[in-house]
């Protein structure tokens, strides 16, 4: 049952979220919100990733976010999955806005394989570069170097640590990517009791969602075409959803067919970055060193 009001925030109007999945990002977070919103107990919005904690005009955004959570019904659990609070670039204030709102939050995080959850960072660069205007290197390792919070964001010890810093241990359940995947029933009931709920309750098996073969690139001619002033305005006018249906019949946006290539540079960087973090990661939540092959 949700909680009563616990701050100013509150009682001035704010309401209060019961649990959160921040992360980790490319991880599995969409597929988990979606099994967890199967439980008649438990309210997940429409749109699972508001960023309101995590945004810049977090006060104006207050009304909005509230009207999320309208359609829930008396005594659902309300929750929702922006895993951006647990992005390095915006931890921090998702995190002291949390605890402001809401000190008794629980929390849900789902790892998975760090190297997959690069590649899949690098595919959602790609695919949705045209959004935020920029071109993502097609080289692995110049897009690691271009973007830290690819590595960053991969470093799960060091970004869940500042969540157990400020709620403690007892409000944070983490799980896996390959577990749930391997028995989703038994790990969505560990969620479940996490959250106070009937652990007993039967989810569907729910599909993969925003799967990597979804994703698009922008071929080079497409980037030439771009990069021209006398035809980059015009597709610029189009948003994105409206270049793909246009693009991608023409072969100028194309899927991700083949693996993404390793070379020595990116995976020396992730060994020195991200291995270490790794093994902390995987000792401090009951797995065995080698459950990742890095």
């Amino acid at each position: 049952m949700t909680g009563e009001p616990l701050n100013e925030a509150a009682t001035a109007g704010m309401i209060t979220i019961d649990f959160l999945v921040p992360g980790f990002s490319k991880c599995g977070t969409t597929t988990l919100c979606a099994m967890l919103a199967q439980h008649p107990d438990i309210y997940i919005p429409e749109l699972k990733e508001p960023w309101y904690f995590s945004s810049d005009d977090f006060p104006a955004k207050q009304a909005d976010y509230i009207q999320h959570f309208s359609p829930a019904l008396p005594g659902q659990l309300l929750g929702e999955g922006s895993v951006n609070y647990s992005g390095y670039q915006k931890e921090d204030i998702s995190i002291a806005r949390i605890r402001d709102n809401n000190p008794a939050c629980r929390f849900i995080f789902i790892a998975r394989n760090p190297l997959r959850r690069i590649e899949s960072s690098y595919r959602e660069m790609h695919h949705s570069g045209v959004k935020f205007g920029l071109n993502a290197p097609y080289s692995l390792a110049e897009n690691l170097e271009m973007f830290p919070q690819m590595i960053k964001d991969s470093q799960f010890f060091a970004r869940i640590s500042k969540y157990l810093a400020a709620f403690g241990e007892q409000s944070i359940r983490v799980i896996f990517l390959e577990d749930l995947k391997a028995d989703p029933q038994a790990e969505m009931a560990k969620c479940f009791r996490h959250l106070g709920v009937d652990s007993g309750f039967r989810v569907q098996q729910a599909p993969r969602l925003n799967r990597g073969s979804s994703k698009y690139y922008d071929s080079r001619i497409l980037r030439h075409i771009r990069s021209k002033p006398w035809t980059g305005f015009k597709l610029a006018r189009l948003n994105p959803e409206q270049q793909d249906r246009l693009l991608i019949p023409l072969g100028l946006r194309r899927p991700f067919k083949r693996p993404i290539q390793w070379d020595a540079r990116s995976l020396a960087m992730v060994r020195e970055q991200v291995a270490p973090d790794a093994r902390r990661f995987l000792q401090a939540f009951g797995k065995p060193a080698d459950f990742w092959e890095i």
